[in-house]
């Protein structure tokens, strides 16, 4: 599933792809958690990066991969990870501890040894309370810290599976989980979106770059156009990956918030109720503006 959220980095991609080598995520669900750590102490070969055959078991050292709430942790001399999810939140946490032993991948910002950390949940809603047409407004609060070497990465984003046919949206949900790409996968849109990466000194990279010691994420916000009674899927995805002494610490992060139009109820097949959106920082800051307007001005953040 995490090649359907961005195409940045070419190792942190890997971790979900054993749940389907392990057969932990097969038929279609409706709602479903999982949660990857894993850790590898050396590099890998340059083909594997190429041709994609990562997805293969052996590609981590030490993995662990969890279904439900429990925390899936991994852990070498040369690395960490963490990972757990629960409906509405994702939690990550990764570090390296050992520099790249490959200098030809280390130009390209990978290379081992490393750490990844995957959190993801998918749920399947409808809205009931009327007929027609109607708009979602969701958002994503992301927070956390990179540590204060080069060398880390975080993702974050929230797909929208909704093509009005439910079978093949399930369908579409289960490729997605196994990490399967092509036809099954094409009706997964990205509504919500974050990479940012603490690259080494003069290596460049695909994703939002900040300083080493920055903090991570933002609050991101978007809206959803649905039909009242036509059940659809978001999938939420929150990623972590380090090497050559880099980190990220993500645990407290990502918060996910839905709201409807007045009148209507939001149902989700977790039984979740997901907190209210948070408005984008913009947004956030006019409507406070608006409420204070007549009392008076009172004091008021990139893989």
């Amino acid at each position: 599933m995490l090649k359907h959220c961005q195409a940045w980095s070419a190792h942190w991609a890997a971790g979900c792809a054993l749940s389907a080598v392990m057969g932990l995520v097969a038929a279609p669900a409706s709602a479903q958690t999982l949660s990857v750590a894993g850790v590898r102490d050396s590099s890998l070969p340059q083909n594997l990066y190429d041709t994609g055959t990562i997805f293969t078991p052996g590609y981590y050292d030490q993995v662990q991969v969890k279904n439900g709430s429990g925390v899936a942790e991994a852990a070498t001399s040369n690395g960490s990870a963490r990972a757990q999810s629960d409906y509405g939140v994702n939690r990550v946490e990764a570090a390296s501890f050992a520099p790249v032993d490959d200098a030809l991948l280390r130009q390209t910002s990978i290379g081992g040894p490393f750490a990844d950390a995957f959190s993801v949940w998918a749920d399947r809603f409808v809205v009931q309370g009327a007929t027609g047409i109607g708009t979602l407004s969701v958002s994503a609060a992301v927070s956390g810290r990179f540590g204060t070497q080069p060398g880390g990465f975080g993702f974050y984003n929230l797909m929208l599976v909704d093509s009005g046919d439910a079978a093949a949206d399930a369908n579409t949900v289960a490729a997605i989980l196994r990490d399967e790409s092509g036809p099954n996968t094409l009706s997964a849109v990205s509504v919500l979106s974050l990479a940012q990466e603490v690259p080494a000194p003069g290596f460049g990279t695909d994703a939002e770059p900040l300083a080493p010691g920055a903090a991570f994420g933002r609050v991101l916000g978007g809206q959803i156009t649905f039909t009242y009674g036509r059940p659809f899927y978001l999938i939420s995805v929150l990623g972590a990956s380090a090497n050559d002494f880099g980190s990220l610490s993500a645990f407290n992060s990502a918060h996910f918030g839905i709201t409807g139009p007045s009148g209507a109820v939001i149902v989700s097949d977790a039984g979740v109720s997901y907190a209210a959106a948070v408005p984008e920082p913009a947004t956030a800051l006019m409507a406070l503006v608006a409420c204070l307007g007549l009392a008076g001005w009172r004091s008021r953040k990139s893989a």
